[in-house]
């Protein structure tokens, strides 16, 4: 059984190798990265980097700020490392 993750997050950055499939669901076209922002209950920020296999799909449901990723982290780090998040 392919591991998952599910998770409230502040932010999502998907690269280039993404396809949105509707309004929710998000297919990997190629083997894929995803970077998914939290954020605790103190207000800190940690970074969490996603591997995604091909075709596997992501759902994200904007409503309740959760996304449901077929993988396990592979890294996390403080603060939030996203694109947007960099200072530039």
């Amino acid at each position: 059984m392919t591991p998952h993750t599910v998770m409230t997050f502040v932010f999502i950055e998907f690269d280039q190798n993404w396809q949105r499939g509707g309004t929710v669901q998000y297919i990997a076209i190629t083997n894929a990265n995803l970077i998914v922002v939290a954020e605790d209950a103190t207000g800190m920020k940690t970074t969490y980097w996603f591997k995604v296999n091909k075709n596997e799909i992501v759902y994200v449901s904007y409503e309740e700020n959760l996304v449901f990723i077929p993988a396990r982290c592979v890294r996390k780090g403080r603060g939030d490392a996203t694109t947007c998040g960099q200072k530039g």
